[in-house]
């Protein structure tokens, strides 16, 4: 009898222990800076190695384990489906196509008449009416509070052109409370949230702001701790945290062992700091090396 219970205690615990685990494993949080350096790694097999099937391969892997992302001048999701489809293999269909749509549809009105992509979706069965009717719902989804506040904030930040430096002070410290009340409330203001532009055509990029932080203490120091949680949510781009941090460091003409080398460069901004250790910091937060970047952008402007 004591036996059969000590079996049924020791059973049951054994099933929580799995149940707890599973539950565990389903809740967890994928880490996009792990999701940007493989696709970084899987960008130079592709751009620098050419070898376009391992490299359809490595992303078939990546985009099982994580929601894709259109990271700025890579768009792996949009590469991976064109050369699936161009090279005859599988990469989901219509389904996935469906997926790409809300990641294109803040930059539909720059797309709507690639004739190459549209093709591409009525091969598989969806035609632009379909393509206009996800945008719709995608941009009903997005958040009018937000928008509102941030079109607000971006007028500020670019009153007088930032030329009067004590009104500059003023709007910048209104846009960084704004900043915390909205990573409190709402997390950080992504795309899916905003969008890109306002109804009146006003550019909707919270990076700008986050920008015009660096050089002041208080904000500066908060955002540098802050924002590296929403890179790993894969909510901001590693791309503009690089660019406040570097930006930083420039004003306050430092050599700071934390750069990134990133600020409106192809080229790095200080060649005496030590190439190695930039790329091991831009590994960190999910970068590309200073040379795959540097080849990422000479294709770009091709």
């Amino acid at each position: 009898m004591l036996f059969k219970k000590c079996y049924f205690f020791l059973r049951t615990l054994l099933y929580l222990s799995i149940f707890l685990f599973a539950s565990s494993c389903r809740t967890k949080s994928p880490d996009y800076i792990v999701y940007y350096n493989q696709v970084n790694d899987t960008d130079s097999i592709l751009r620098i190695k050419k070898d376009t099937l391992t490299a359809l391969k490595s992303y078939r892997k990546i985009f099982k384990k994580y929601a894709p992302h259109q990271t700025d001048w890579i768009n792996e999701f949009e590469t991976y489906i064109v050369l699936s489809d161009k090279f005859q293999k599988n990469f989901g269909g219509k389904k996935s196509l469906n997926k790409l749509i809300p990641l294109i549809a803040p930059y539909w009105k720059y797309r709507k008449d690639d004739k190459e992509l549209l093709n591409l979706f009525q091969k598989y069965g969806i035609d632009s009416n379909a393509i206009a009717k996800e945008r719709i719902k995608w941009e009903r989804n997005l958040n009018k509070v937000l928008i509102d506040s941030f079109s607000i904030a971006m007028k500020r930040d670019q009153e007088n052109h930032r030329m009067n430096s004590e009104i500059q002070a003023i709007n910048d410290q209104k846009n960084f409370k704004l900043l915390l009340w909205t990573f409190e409330n709402y997390g950080y203001p992504t795309e899916d949230k905003i969008g890109v532009w306002n109804k009146e055509g006003l550019f909707l990029k919270p990076s700008i702001i986050i920008h015009h932080m660096a050089g002041y203490e208080e904000p500066f120091f908060i955002l540098k701790k802050k924002l590296p949680e929403f890179i790993k949510k894969g909510d901001l781009s590693p791309a503009d945290y690089a660019s406040m941090i570097d930006r930083d460091n420039n004003l306050n003409m430092r050599e700071s062992e934390y750069n990134f080398e990133y600020m409106f460069s192809q080229k790095p901004l200080n060649n005496k700091i030590d190439s190695n250790a930039i790329n091991k910091n831009r590994r960190k937060i999910g970068l590309p090396s200073i040379k795959h970047h540097q080849i990422i952008l000479k294709d770009a402007t091709r």
